[in-house]
């Protein structure tokens, strides 16, 4: 079965057996595509398991380097949010504080 019809094909709940429909599911704090039942029961594409999975892995406290370079101050980003956030597409971020 291919994605496209995956994605927009109708899923039966494996726990009632009534049909499923596509939505958004919070998985390790983001949101991914899957199908909800009416009686709660969810499933997610299989597509978006390993977003989820590495947004998990990202999750973690790491202690990360600081370093000075000229007047400006640089960090380590950790291979699991830089991987969760495919930091090879991105070309510029903010930085603030929060609080």
């Amino acid at each position: 079965m291919n994605r496209k019809k995956l994605e927009s094909g109708d899923i039966k709940c494996p726990d009632c057996g009534k049909k499923c429909r596509s939505t958004e599911i919070a998985a390790a704090g983001a949101k991914v595509k899957g199908w909800r039942c009416n009686c709660s029961y969810e499933l997610i594409s299989p597509y978006e398991i390993e977003k989820a999975y590495l947004l998990m892995l990202a999750k973690k406290h790491e202690k990360v380097k600081i370093s000075k370079r000229g007047n400006s101050y640089m960090i380590t980003i950790p291979k699991a949010i830089a991987n969760a956030i495919n930091i090879e597409k991105i070309k510029a971020a903010e930085v603030f504080l929060n609080g």
